[in-house]
């Protein structure tokens, strides 16, 4: 083990000698893996958290758009559905599905990506507008908002100075937090499920000729006694005909 770490921090023209080389991989245990090698553990468990984190801010990103179109339209439906229900869910979809669809490294060659770019642009520039609409309308319903806050004058004061720049930042620091955990989760995930995908397809492999070999380990079995049955018939046959050519 001390042997693997004082080699990782070699540079790279610096090496053992041929001899040290030998001896060091004879003394490392078998199955061994390097040290720098990393496994799926960290990269799974880091994508899930930012997976969390960004279901979160979908969530947001969802209820604040139909908050917001609540408002403007009111109780208009459309077969059952409210229009800010519909509306909402269309960008939000267009939205999402640009964002993975622009995270992925395969598709940014081929022509249809300009289009869809700019589907998303329009349909994320929407979201942004309207999270700031919401969240607009939840500070001016706020207490703090309201005329004659009584004891509260200097929260009041700070939240009237700082309250209009808190819309902007919101929507800016959600539309930005949603395309970096995006991008960082494709380029984390990506790679864990291509492994996954290449272990189970092994295991599957290995899974599906082991049930060939038992299946003619069986068989082999099953007509055993048969060879054995006609092996005393086929010596008196041979004895018959040695006697009687």
């Amino acid at each position: 083990m001390a042997w693997h770490r004082w080699v990782s921090v070699l540079p790279e023209r610096q090496g053992l000698s041929p001899g040290r080389e030998e001896a060091g991989k004879a003394a490392a245990p078998e199955g061994m893996e390097e040290p720098m090698e990393i496994g799926l553990g960290v990269p799974l468990v880091v994508g899930l958290m930012m997976a969390g984190g960004w279901l979160a801010l979908e969530w947001f990103n969802y209820s604040a758009s139909q908050y917001a179109l609540t408002v403007f339209f009111g109780n208009l439906m459309a077969d059952g559905l409210s229009w800010a229900v519909l509306l909402a869910l269309g960008l939000w979809l267009v939205d999402l599905s640009g964002l993975l669809y622009l995270s992925l490294p395969s598709e940014r060659e081929k022509p249809g990506f300009w289009y869809v770019l700019v589907a998303w642009l329009l349909a994320s520039g929407a979201n942004a507008l309207l999270k700031w609409w919401a969240v607009t309308l939840a500070l001016m319903a706020s207490p703090l908002a309201q005329p004659g806050a009584g004891g509260t004058s200097r929260a009041a004061s700070l939240f009237q100075s700082v309250g209009p720049y808190i819309p902007t930042a919101i929507a800016f620091l959600v539309w930005t937090g949603r395309v970096l955990l995006v991008s960082t989760m494709m380029g984390l995930l990506l790679p864990v499920l291509r492994q996954l995908g290449l272990r189970l397809q092994t295991w599957a492999e290995q899974e599906t000729s082991r049930a060939a070999e038992e299946a003619e380990a069986a068989s082999t079995a099953s007509t055993g006694p048969r060879l054995v049955e006609s092996g005393p018939r086929a010596q008196h046959e041979w004895s018959s005909r040695m006697k009687h050519p």
